[in-house]
């Protein structure tokens, strides 16, 4: 029997051909990839989790203020517009101080506003899907080199907690919204008509550091006069007046694109974007500024 020829077939057989190794080859890649996609979308779905808990302590927050104060609302204002007519009482309200150096809020703000005694942590007020919000411990009056930017990433609905309209004193839209009867009373919740269908707390977008006072827009015509955050590809979650959480899903990149298009990114009229309006209009103040079914 041949031996040297027995053992050198067993080899040839266990030889990898070049088109076996590079089709492996090709199918580790292929694997690498689906590994790479489903962890990046597992990392983008954690972090949109956290982003509706922060939503939900600030919505709990809100509630819980109310049920501790007569029914009272925290106020959706971040800082005192210094005209004179804001009672004690509503700067109590504060759901952030207005504690500021320049035009650059600090941590202090968070800690000192009327919110902070039930959440009870300042990285609740940054979502991690932010990508320009800073190191919330550089933004302390100590530090000779605060940076340049914002350490929020929340606003409150400027429709809820207020004395009087939208804002309270913004006369800006004062006209534009009694004529319909949108400029009114919600400091406590009996005033809000319906807490778990009314928004409370949204992401919002911001070219010029800090977002400042409510979230808004016209609940009269197309005017965005604040934008949400477009953090989340096109899910857009929110806190409502009850505590409970929920989101609006956008049906497109238009109001994305709108937001990026204009300079200052405040007071945009955007006459055909019909569909994102109404679905975010309907949850201002329902029962008073439209409906959930419109």
């Amino acid at each position: 029997m041949n031996c040297k020829k027995s053992i050198d077939s067993r080899a040839n057989k266990k030889a990898f051909t070049l088109i076996e190794l590079l089709i492996v080859i090709a199918i580790i890649a292929i694997l690498v990839a689906l590994v790479t996609v489903a962890a990046g979308m597992m990392l983008q779905q954690a972090k949109s989790t956290k982003d509706l808990g922060n939503h939900r302590a600030i919505g709990m927050a809100t509630y819980s203020h109310a049920t501790d104060n007569n029914g009272k609302l925290l106020h959706p204002y971040t800082w005192d517009d210094d005209s004179g007519t804001l009672d004690q009482d509503t700067i109590n309200r504060f759901w952030i101080a207005g504690t500021l150096l320049g035009e650059i809020e600090l941590k202090s703000a968070l800690e000192e506003g009327a919110a902070y005694q039930y959440i009870g942590d300042v990285m609740a007020f940054q979502s991690p899907l932010d990508p320009t919000i800073g190191d919330v411990t550089q933004f302390v009056v100590t530090n000779p080199s605060v940076p340049v930017g914002r350490i929020r990433s929340y606003s409150l609905n400027a429709f809820v907690g207020v004395q009087m309209g939208a804002d309270e004193n913004s006369t800006e839209y004062e006209d534009d919204f009694s004529a319909q009867g949108y400029w009114r009373s919600t400091e406590t919740i009996s005033q809000v008509p319906q807490p778990a269908n009314t928004m409370c707390s949204i992401g919002e977008e911001e070219k010029n550091g800090r977002n400042s006072q409510g979230w808004m827009i016209s609940p009269t015509s197309k005017r965005w006069i604040d934008f949400p955050a477009f953090w989340d590809n096109r899910r857009i979650n929110m806190s409502y007046v009850d505590g409970s959480t929920g989101a609006i899903m956008l049906e497109s990149d238009t109001l994305k694109q709108a937001w990026l298009d204009d300079e200052d990114g405040h007071n945009v009229d955007l006459p055909d974007n019909d569909v994102e309006y109404k679905k975010f209009r309907r949850v201002l103040l329902p029962g008073v500024i439209g409906s959930v079914l419109d």
